[in-house]
């Protein structure tokens, strides 16, 4: 059996949610000002990872727009399909004990395992920071626990059994 260590909660501390504050419209003075509603951005879909050195020859696959972009604003989400979905999956697997089948594939059981590991998440952080929806964004990619690949010596990728927060 193998075990897997995370990071520790302090290291992941550093990454802070965003929020965005809603806009309010109407005339000044006058009782009918409302919350504007949130404009919908359209998502970029994750379309490959990009290598995130965590020390050592240490890689996390992080899933991106593009290969080695680094532009994490993407979501993999339910009907995708491709290298993306399957490195959610092995981090899924690896990393929350999912055990899940990495077929490249984000059906109804990958959707499912996000949500468990969303929930494992809130409950590290000891507080709601992730919606337990389920899509793999940017926020949960934010908080995500991500396997490590030793790129060293020539390991070639070999899977370490640790994972890391990037």
């Amino acid at each position: 059996m193998r075990t897997t260590r995370r990071a520790s909660l302090a290291s992941l501390a550093a990454v802070a949610a965003l929020a965005v504050p809603a806009l309010v419209v109407g005339s000044p003075g006058t009782a009918s000002a409302q919350v504007a509603p949130k404009a919908v951005a359209a998502e970029a879909q994750c379309t490959n990872f990009t290598n995130v050195s965590v020390g050592g020859g240490w890689y996390l696959h992080v899933p991106s727009v593009g290969a080695g972009t680094g532009n994490y604003n993407c979501v993999v989400v339910r009907g995708m399909n491709g290298l993306a979905v399957l490195v959610v999956q092995e981090s899924l697997n690896a990393c929350f004990g999912q055990g899940i089948v990495e077929d490249r594939d984000f059906g109804g059981n990958t959707e499912q395992a996000v949500r468990n590991a969303q929930t494992q998440i809130n409950s590290d952080w000891g507080s709601h920071v992730l919606d337990v929806d389920g899509r793999f964004g940017p926020k949960t990619s934010a908080k995500f626990y991500f396997q490590a690949y030793d790129y060293s010596n020539g390991q070639n990728g070999r899977h370490t059994g640790f994972c890391y927060g990037r």
